[in-house]
């Protein structure tokens, strides 16, 4: 008699129906991100990332209760109510998009005869369907070669033919308890980011962190029907990949060296001041290996319309070797003897004295103009020109930038809430944990401006 009065014996049954629909409950929906693989392509002038992975949503149905898997099938009825998810352009969910992807029983909630203990699990399959062009944002490669890019992403959970709100219909979670032994996962509490297997770094670019927030938003006035209130807003999952450049290459072929030559700029200063055309020998060959350098990268930069970080230290290396050369000259004419000196001082007793190059004058202004030339390099060049420049572009445009100074819509009108979250993927983090990982990220406070 129990079995007939099962929900899952009637075919009328209403399964399209949120669980405790008809209650001031809202269903507790907890999602994971999992990410398998990505990769940053180049061809044709675009750098383009592919990505796969998955987005797992977790959801009990009370109705699911006691269902027998083995008798019934390994799957929940087709008609199972599941959320409906809408995606930002671009970013595809395959046919869960369409409401075609049936959820599947928890293997956690099954016991040993196949009977569910109501909980379901959504895996659904998540790529960029033609890629997404990294190069799209020209402006952040004025700090290359230590340029990123945040890739932003958005998934709303809303059906248009069923609205459901957040915290009216759905509450969205982002803290799915962990399951592992607290011996296997010490580092968390939750859930959050499942990193199966990613290579952290791809081609000259390498995946710096990942960032998970749950958003809410007003529904535009389209959406404004079918029982909406005042105050009723969709909730989604939002989803940055924080991806940098692999600047090791640049800096040990192109920065180290043209600072190296500035460093040999110096030391024209050993050179006797009364010897100038050693000196400006010296600035010569130095002038000449800058461009060496850059032919051994050259192949590797990207055309531009503006100049780079690494147009900057080229520049300033230039400039450090003619402001050596000024200097060289300016030492050398303000302590050589006057032209004829000899024959104006034909009556001074010591004649020889009189003519001579003035070494002290000489160091004098060698002293002067080396100070300067410091200072413009540790200062300006180094200081201003690559670590600030860098550092400033990066924060404007690049992985550095919170999530509301994106170019895009969402990133203006979905705004996450308190539950926003970041995943540092750095050295330490690969020497740790490797190529997999199941845990949390790290809370971001003030997350609407700074997440």
């Amino acid at each position: 008699r129990a079995s007939m009065s099962a929900p899952w014996d009637d075919e009328s049954f209403p399964w399209d129906e949120r669980p405790l629909h008809g209650t001031d409950a809202p269903t507790v929906v907890e999602a994971v991100v999992r990410l398998k693989s990505w990769e940053v392509v180049a061809e044709k002038g675009k750098e383009t990332l592919h990505l796969r992975g998955s987005l797992l949503l977790y959801w009990t149905d009370p109705r699911l209760v006691g269902f027998p898997t083995k008798a019934k099938g390994e799957n929940p009825p087709e008609k199972i109510w599941r959320p409906g998810l809408i995606t930002c352009a671009g970013f595809g969910l395959g046919p869960a998009e369409n409401y075609e992807q049936v959820p599947r029983f928890y293997a956690g909630g099954l016991d040993k005869q196949g009977v569910s203990d109501g909980r379901l699990e959504f895996d659904v399959p998540m790529s960029l369907q033609d890629g997404f062009d990294v190069s799209g944002d020209i402006d952040r490669f004025r700090s290359f070669p230590f340029d990123s890019t945040r890739v932003d992403l958005s998934v709303m959970l809303f059906k248009s033919t069923r609205p459901e709100w957040a915290d009216k219909h759905i509450a969205l979670s982002l803290r799915r308890p962990q399951v592992n032994d607290p011996a296997y996962a010490p580092h968390s509490e939750y859930q959050q980011f499942d990193l199966d297997g990613v290579d952290r770094h791809s081609n000259d670019y390498q995946l710096s962190g990942v960032s998970l927030a749950a958003e809410t938003h007003a529904p535009p006035p389209f959406l404004r029907n079918n029982g909406w209130e005042e105050g009723d807003l969709m909730c989604g999952v939002l989803l940055s990949l924080h991806i940098r450049r692999s600047h090791a290459f640049y800096v040990v072929n192109s920065i180290k060296p043209m600072y190296t030559i500035a460093a040999f700029g110096f030391c024209a200063y050993a050179v006797e001041p009364s010897d100038l055309a050693d000196r400006v020998s010296l600035c010569a060959v130095l002038f000449l290996s800058i461009y060496a350098v850059q032919w051994t990268t050259a192949g590797h930069i990207p055309r531009l319309p503006f100049k780079t970080v690494l147009d900057n230290v080229s520049e300033s290396v230039s400039a450090v070797l003619m402001l050596i050369l000024i200097g060289n000259v300016l030492a050398y004419h303000v302590a050589r003897p006057p032209r004829n000196c000899a024959r104006r001082l034909e009556d001074a007793e010591d004649v020889v004295d009189a003519c001579a190059f003035d070494d002290e004058k000489a160091d004098a202004v060698d002293l002067a103009c080396s100070l300067v030339v410091l200072a413009y390099v540790s200062l300006f060049s180094v200081g201003y020109r690559t670590v600030y420049a860098a550092w400033n572009a990066n924060r404007r445009t690049g992985a550095s930038r919170p999530w509301c100074k994106g170019p895009y819509l969402r990133n203006k009108r979905f705004r996450p809430t308190s539950e926003a979250y970041h995943l540092r993927v750095d050295d330490a983090f690969a020497a740790k944990h490797g190529k997999k990982y199941l845990g949390q990220g790290e809370r971001v406070a003030n997350a609407a401006e700074r997440w």
